[in-house]
């Protein structure tokens, strides 16, 4: 099924399936051992061969039934929880760009509007980041004339999904504020630059303060909106903060938080109020209202710069700002140290104590914790601080230049907010027209915590009541098993509580460590340089790098490396393809090993490999992959032929991959649960082509050793490495590998494969090359997954890798 790691004798990952063999002669006689349970000879996709629907007893039969008519519900139900695609803009089909956009190293684009003087002679250069629902068009952004006046360039950007900014799936706190630092250096901006964020642009300032503090001359906050699952927050007051939150938005903000998955699913169905804003029905303040009023001439204007906000689809835009910003974060922004600790720069938070959008208790203890704030608390005012034009002169000016000055607030025009609803002019119509054309994270007008208010509870009649009733059922079902969902966290290598760190790591820039550990010659005066990348299960003392001998003659320097979650290298919640790719290069950066390096993947290591040719293969010497992992998804298989290859999985292992690409958050109770066997390689009792078997039988003498090995692998547990691995290598990627093209010149790239392979079947790896025949391709006969641990076959594999030299193999 993939990376089957299984001799311990490998540093791979084994089971103690396979752990209790003894020394065996040769493969028929594993064959025809008792230990094995299975005939390997017949095909993987008879009903007999499979242990799925297999029960040694009855006891219990009740409860797997529910269990299959749970699973089974959940397949029904799943396609209404997945979005549509976004139409990406200058797709085919998709809307037309209609304004300047880079382009990301990723192959995103990124849109972006300039303001003010020209960067070339600006004092002041401001990297903006607009609030939930805006676009670049946000007129947070201070008029023309006071940018003139202060010496000041701004540039504003649709963040991902928005406007005219492609969508990133794996969109977080963090690569938002990687964005922004791209767009500044692609745009000139220079060493250091400002950077303001407006309500939900808060969260990628915040991200700024975290991941690039080195590139800040000043930050504001303006009215940020908070998490309140942030860990600094008491548990008292981040209740008492979401407790002021409407019953329906306490339940997206619950969704957003505990079932991203549904996210899409409870703000487009037709059974309870979604979120408020969304749905336009927010309540505001007095001095919110007031601001609203004061832009119904605006109205058509601002219709059109809603529509432009959800060109793409409201999922990467809205909902994904949700997910984002009310998700698990992996840092808290009250544990930040002050970037400025000598003062060459501030941080300004401002803050109305009359905003309902955002609490105002919350931000005053962010601003008690961290007291290098200059935090402005404004008397009278709500959340629509920016739209007021003298305010937000007012804020611009002290942002950048430092002179505060006093705002006075004056009275609202209309004698009462009463006077509002009132008004022929400004009926509940149509204020929540404007409410939704302004683009912000609105709620209130009247007091927050009446169950009376909240029409969540509420109904006109009692039609489809009786639906109502089973899908609040359904979701409380939900809420009361997601705990079991919920893998333990992590036990981090060199924290108080977690393993120690045996061995050399560097730091990575987003603070994680990478284990790693070197071998060959050294690298000041090796000819090759190359990077490995591990197999599903294994890490960084895995057998399949060439022995010292061979390295030596070869005059080369090979680095392995614990991918993250696995031995002592940290995990990596959002891991993907692309950020273990940009792994590898960071690691050849701080080891310096030039400009150009070489990189190995074997089976599941392989997808690093495929990483490195999407997202630098600028850096690439040369590249190899060693029967490396298909993912069944890859759109550019034929139905038929991915289907037939998917099929000669255990029909356990097809439900496993079914998990891991569908609905990858069941993952860790999947393959933790007593009701079905699950994973077959996790449980040890995978089949093995009889040349694999023959290799396991040569390692049996080194049980005990490998078993510690087997114990590093998952050292810090078995979600963040095994599962995670799953997750992301059978998950959606962002790339298709037969759509790569050949970037080499000089280089080359080699993909081995035995015909033997029963992990890997041979007829998707013969496609894949089909498709790629700048691919060399070496199909080697009577050779199964295992090939980098029979020693004869490894070191010819290093050998043609490197000199481009080809020996024939030789095997018994």
């Amino acid at each position: 099924m993939f990376a089957t790691t299984f001799p311990t004798t490998f540093g791979c990952y084994v089971s103690p399936f396979i752990q209790n063999l003894t020394f065996l002669t040769s493969a028929k006689s594993l064959y025809s051992s008792n230990k094995f349970k299975f005939n390997p000879k017949k095909g993987l996709s008879h009903p007999q061969n499979s242990i799925f629907c297999h029960f040694n007893s009855s006891q219990g039969m009740l409860g797997k039934v529910l269990v299959v008519l749970l699973v089974a519900g959940l397949a029904w139900a799943f396609p209404a929880l997945l979005p549509p695609s976004p139409r990406i803009c200058g797709s085919p089909d998709g809307p037309t760009v209609t304004g300047p956009r880079i382009k990301l190293r990723d192959g995103r684009h990124l849109a972006y509007k300039e303001h003010g003087v020209p960067k070339e002679t600006a004092k002041y250069k401001v990297v903006y980041a607009h609030s939930f629902s805006a676009t670049k068009y946000d007129s947070a952004v201070a008029p023309l004339e006071t940018l003139e006046e202060l010496g000041a360039y701004v540039v504003s950007f649709d963040r991902p999904g928005y406007g005219e900014s492609d969508p990133h799936p794996k969109r977080t706190v963090q690569t938002q504020a990687l964005d922004m630092e791209e767009l500044a250096d692609q745009l000139g901006l220079g060493p250091k630059f400002y950077v303001m964020g407006y309500s939900m642009g808060g969260h990628s300032v915040w991200g700024c303060l975290k991941y690039i503090p080195n590139r800040l001359a000043g930050t504001a906050l303006v009215a940020p909106v908070v998490n309140y699952w942030w860990p600094g927050f008491p548990a008292n007051l981040s209740t008492e903060g979401y407790n002021l939150q409407l019953p329906q938005d306490q339940w997206a903000l619950r969704v957003a938080h505990y079932a991203p998955w549904l996210v899409y699913w409870w703000n487009t169905q037709k059974w309870f109020p979604c979120n408020s804003v969304i749905s336009g029905k927010p309540k505001m303040s007095p001095q919110d209202l007031e601001v609203v009023s004061k832009s119904a001439n605006h109205l058509s204007k601002r219709h059109k710069l809603k529509e432009y906000a959800v060109k793409q689809g409201v999922f990467e835009s809205l909902h994904r700002d949700m997910m984002v910003g009310f998700g698990k974060w992996d840092f808290d922004p009250m544990d930040l140290k002050n970037p400025f600790p000598n003062g060459e720069g501030l941080v300004h938070l401002w803050h109305g104590d009359e905003d309902w959008v955002v609490p105002v208790i919350l931000q005053r203890y962010v601003a008690e914790r961290l007291p290098w704030i200059q935090y402005h608390e404004m008397p009278n005012v709500g959340h629509l601080v920016m739209h007021d034009p003298a305010m937000n002169e007012v804020i611009w000016k002290t942002f950048l230049t430092g002179e505060e000055e006093q705002i006075v607030v004056q009275p609202p025009l209309l004698t009462s907010a009463k006077s509002l609803y009132t008004s022929n002019k400004f009926n509940p119509t149509t204020v929540f027209s404007l409410i939704k054309a302004l683009h912000f994270n609105i709620l209130p007008t009247k007091p927050l915590n009446h169950l009376q208010d909240s029409i969540f509870f509420h109904s006109n009649s009692s039609q489809g009541m009786l639906g109502k009733v089973l899908v609040v059922l359904l979701v409380s079902g939900l809420a009361w098993a997601f705990p079991a969902l919920l893998p333990p966290p992590p036990r981090i290598c060199g924290s108080p509580d977690g393993p120690t760190v045996t061995g050399p790591r560097i730091k990575l820039r987003d603070g994680r460590h990478l284990a790693y550990k070197e071998h060959g010659v050294p690298k000041e005066t090796a000819k090759y340089k190359v990077i490995y990348a591990h197999s599903f299960g294994s890490t960084r003392y895995e057998s399949a790098i060439a022995s010292l001998e061979t390295l030596e003659e070869l005059g080369a320097y090979v680095v392995s490396f614990d991918r993250p979650g696995y031995g002592e290298s940290d995990p990596h919640p959002k891991r993907t393809i692309q950020t273990t790719a940009l792994d590898m290069e960071e690691l050849a950066d701080q080891l310096g090993l030039g400009p150009k390096f070489y990189v190995m993947g074997f089976s599941m290591g392989g997808h690093s490999v495929w990483g490195c040719l999407k997202y630098i293969p600028n850096r690439l010497a040369g590249a190899a992959l060693v029967a490396p992992v298909v993912n069944y998804w890859w759109p550019s298989f034929p139905a038929n032929l991915s289907t037939e290859g998917y099929n000669l999985q255990l029909t356990q292992d097809q439900w496993a991959l079914r998990v891991a690409h569908y609905a990858p958050w069941l993952v860790y109770w999947w393959n933790t649960q007593k009701w079905f066997p699950y994973n077959s390689v996790l449980s040890g009792k995978f089949k093995m082509s009889p040349p694999d078997l023959e290799v396991v039988s040569r390692s049996a003498k080194h049980a005990k050793e490998m078993q510690k090995l087997k114990e590093y692998v998952v050292k810090q547990g078995v979600f963040e490495s095994l599962h995670r691995d799953m997750m992301v290598g059978f998950g959606k990627w962002d790339f298709d590998p037969m759509d790569l093209k050949n970037l080499f010149s000089n280089g080359s790239v080699h993909l081995w494969h035995g015909d033997e392979d029963w992990v890997v079947p041979v007829i998707l790896q013969r496609y894949v090359v089909e498709r790629l025949p700048w691919i060399n391709y070496h199909e080697i006969p009577n050779v199964g997954h295992l090939v980098m641990h029979d020693p004869a076959m490894k070191e010819v594999i290093w050998k043609a890798f490197l000199t481009g030299e080809k020996e024939q193999i030789v095997h018994s």
